[in-house]
């Protein structure tokens, strides 16, 4: 037998004041005053998306079930104002696509509810508008004779887990939880609601939670030129957050580093910093002096006498000076700080085509890293690691390191490409953590102590494997090349160097 003690038992009485789950028909969910949040993500949904929910709904129909369960949904409502209605935490998509197809089925409820509901992104407009067009050729096509019996059916007898949340640091929870086991939400996506959460503990201001929302999601489809309606926009958080980001971070401690996903992102929740707050342990006292030195900085609104940037001429008001990849993570504000800073050196380093910055790095990365054959996987796996070391590169000396060590750290990845057959994305992810070349780079104080670079680059390398632009690059850089097998000749590419 389980005792549970009397502040236990309080605590859980607390939670069920604050949180009720019951199962509700769609007509008794969208006769509520639904509302979705500044913060919320874009509605996304795909046509498939919507395919895959009429035909679920339509083979329940035609089977007579009695029941047809379309999902949960997180409702939360401010106890201080229960009359602002009810923001949507979860189940946004679900809920729009339902209304776009009530609409058409002549629902008054989806009809009021449309009309009502504010969606705060460009991405929501443009997927409601295709979506719609397909509702209306679907539903044409299978139930055009029969759309009051389907209306009645979707009010009447589908039906959501609906949970009502009054304390929204547990609403965010929730949604935190339930999506880290589901698939529709790529691992970053959960830090977003865990770190809006956090600004709501740290008390921060609407419109800083609607600013972060809103650079988060102008990172997941970035494109260089908005007036290019042909360029396919680039989702730049997950190129982040699965590569340069974690995977530096994790081979930084000297550690084989692997996909990124929903069970890895506590490496990007931290702590979080109440006024008033009592710190747990000693170590928490960093955390803290890390966040009064930013908003000390922050708050002077001039340039610091002393302050080395990481560019030589450029100043990029979205990138935080203080910030380093390998920093410890404060939740909330900070963290969103800390993401809008590598995004926009993200874009500067390997998107945007600017001559004046590292001009001969960009040349070298185009013709180097993008030969003829890059597209294979192994290639990729290469290009990635390299693009992690001169991030972190950049981080710790700026425009001056990568142009001083660009070729040595090409050497030390590319090298892999000649020695094996084929390159594994396993070896890839151990190969750091064995020369500790990462840790070379964030242990060091000065371009003294990165000579164990140069020297990993210069080592000799036994071929097995050719690629023409390699092997000419380690050949003109100075390194010996020896004849793995027999059919291959060194000699014939050292007459053209």
């Amino acid at each position: 037998m389980v005792f549970i003690g009397a502040s236990k038992k309080k605590d859980l009485k607390e939670q069920e004041k604050t949180i009720h789950a019951e199962i509700k028909k769609v007509k008794e969910v969208l006769n509520q005053d639904l509302q979705i949040p500044d913060y919320q993500r874009p509605y996304r949904w795909t046509e498939k998306n919507v395919f895959q929910l009429l035909e679920d709904i339509y083979g329940s129909w035609k089977q007579v079930k009695s029941a047809y369960r379309i999902g949960s949904v997180i409702l939360y409502n401010d106890i201080k104002k229960p009359e602002s209605g009810f923001q949507i935490i979860d189940g946004q998509q679900r809920i729009t696509t339902l209304i776009l197809i009530l609409r058409q089925l002549e629902s008054p409820q989806a009809i009021k509810l449309s009309e009502k509901l504010k969606f705060n992104h460009s991405d929501s407009e443009n997927c409601i508008r295709r979506n719609n067009e397909y509702i209306t050729y679907w539903l044409a096509e299978n139930v055009a004779q029969e759309k009051a019996d389907f209306l009645n059916y979707i009010h009447k007898f589908c039906e959501f887990v609906e949970v009502r949340v009054t304390n929204l640091s547990e609403a965010f929870q929730m949604f935190d939880s339930q999506n880290s086991r589901g698939k529709s939400l790529e691992a970053y996506n959960l830090l977003k609601a865990y770190h809006i959460r956090a600004m709501e503990e740290e008390q921060a201001p609407e419109i800083a939670k609607m600013n972060s929302d809103r650079k988060w999601e102008n990172a997941t489809r970035f494109v260089v030129n908005p007036l290019n309606a042909n360029e396919h926009p680039q989702d730049i958080l997950r190129q982040l957050f699965n590569e340069q980001l974690y995977r530096t971070r994790i081979w930084s401690k000297k550690q084989a580093a692997y996909p990124f996903h929903k069970n890895t992102i506590d490496e990007f929740k931290g702590h979080t910093l109440k006024s008033n707050e009592e710190m747990e342990f000693p170590f928490y006292n960093s955390h803290l002096l890390h966040s009064v030195a930013l908003n000390y900085f922050n708050n002077l609104q001039v340039q610091v006498k002393g302050m080395k940037s990481r560019f030589n001429q450029k100043q990029m008001s979205n990138i935080n000076d203080f910030v380093t990849i390998n920093q410890p993570i404060l939740n909330g504000t900070s963290f969103f700080d800390y993401i809008e800073s590598y995004v926009e050196i993200y874009k500067q380093l390997f998107i945007i085509k600017d001559d004046s910055f590292l001009k001969e790095f960009k040349t070298f990365y185009e013709d180097h890293c993008h030969y003829p054959k890059s597209y294979r996987a192994g290639d990729q796996y290469l290009r990635e690691l390299y693009k992690s070391l001169i991030m972190l590169l950049f981080d710790k000396y700026g425009e001056k390191g990568v142009n001083k060590f660009y070729k040595e750290l090409y050497a030390v990845v590319y090298r892999l490409r000649l020695e094996k057959q084929q390159v594994k994305y396993s070896a890839v992810a151990k190969y750091p953590s064995e020369i500790e070349i990462f840790a070379i780079i964030e242990q060091s104080k000065n371009y003294f102590d990165l000579r164990a670079i140069s020297e990993l680059a210069k080592k000799e390398i036994i071929c097995t494997k050719v690629e023409e632009v390699i092997i000419r690059f380690f050949l003109d850089f100075g390194v010996n090349i020896q004849e793995g097998k027999s059919d291959i000749k060194i000699s014939e590419f050292k007459k053209e160097v």
